[in-house]
């Protein structure tokens, strides 16, 4: 933690002791995160390698989003540590996040859902930057590789069905196809309920250094869906009437059907690679809420030939 030390004595010109870094716990972003206190307040301290191209852009994202007037943490000092590695001091928003709250009444749980959405909406309009790049947008390649990806682990692996015949039919490329030929705006990419925190009265965004080009029906689905807060299907459909309300456009409900198909096939993807590849146990619990969802969404789709004879 020496680079995290020397960033606290730049910045609050105090030095840290051992007992002052608490490790977080966050999902599986491949950075270290730690609480550091400092006496009368804390803040967080992430470092991280290269093994993610994606963790680099945190940086850049987070200035670029608080400036356009998205809630996210400020970054109070940074330091390279070479390419693509780096370590860096941001506010402590608290443990909070939308998952903790699932157990309140819906009417509560609701208006958290809606600041999101909010929040949401706000990154969606931002501007592409000027100055740096995104991760690679979403495009065929990227959108075949969820597929790929879902196909391995969750087929694969975790259900032990052979995938090939699903991978190669022929609606899989065309659903990429369909949504690669859509207009992009910046997408979170991983707008799930523990990342978005409550804080201070207010709703924020974190873990949003996988921003992208893409749809924006993506980062709703990844939210209403997320396999995480088990939404009944009543809750996602107001939280998606919500949706319209807010940004004042009827959904397109094709286009909403395929990002959601495509993030809940990259969503159960992950937690099969993490739960069984990397022995967190935890995220295989979640599967079956993931799944739910996706047969709720297969029928009629593009997608219901190739896969809803596989998850019978």
């Amino acid at each position: 933690m020496k680079e995290l030390s020397r960033l606290v004595q730049r910045s609050f010109h105090v030095t840290p002791r051992e007992e002052d870094f608490r490790t977080i716990a966050l999902g599986a972003s491949g950075r270290t995160i730690v609480r550091i206190g400092l006496g009368d307040r804390t803040c967080i301290g992430i470092l991280w390698g290269d093994d993610r191209a994606d963790n680099d852009s945190f940086i850049p994202a987070d200035r670029h989003l608080r400036a356009n007037g998205v809630n996210v943490p400020e970054v109070y000092d940074y330091e390279p540590l070479g390419p693509g590695c780096g370590a860096a001091l941001a506010e402590d928003l608290g443990d909070d996040n939308l998952l903790s709250f699932r157990s309140e009444p819906w009417e509560k749980l609701r208006f958290r859902y809606i600041r999101a959405m909010e929040q949401l909406r706000l990154l969606h309009e931002c501007p592409f930057p000027e100055n740096f790049s995104f991760q690679p947008s979403f495009d065929e390649s990227l959108y075949r590789w969820e597929q790929e990806y879902f196909a391995e682990h969750l087929l694969g692996t975790h259900l032990g069905l052979s995938a090939n015949g699903f991978l190669n039919h022929p609606a899989l490329r065309k659903m990429a196809q369909f949504l690669a030929g859509l207009p992009l705006c910046p997408v979170h990419r991983d707008s799930q309920s523990q990342n978005v925190h409550i804080h201070a009265g207010k709703t924020w965004l974190i873990d949003f250094q996988g921003m992208r080009g893409g749809r924006p029906e993506y980062d709703l689905a990844s939210l209403v869906f997320d396999g995480y807060a088990h939404l009944e299907t009543e809750q996602t459909d107001e939280l998606l009437r919500e949706w319209e309300h807010l940004t004042g456009r009827a959904l397109e409900r094709d286009i909403f059907r395929a990002c959601a198909l495509q993030r809940l096939m990259q969503m159960l993807g992950a937690y099969a690679n993490i739960g069984h590849n990397k022995g967190k146990t935890w995220y295989l619990e979640q599967i079956p809420a993931g799944l739910a969802h996706l047969r709720r969404l297969l029928p009629g789709s593009m997608l219901a030939e190739p896969l809803a004879g596989m998850l019978e």
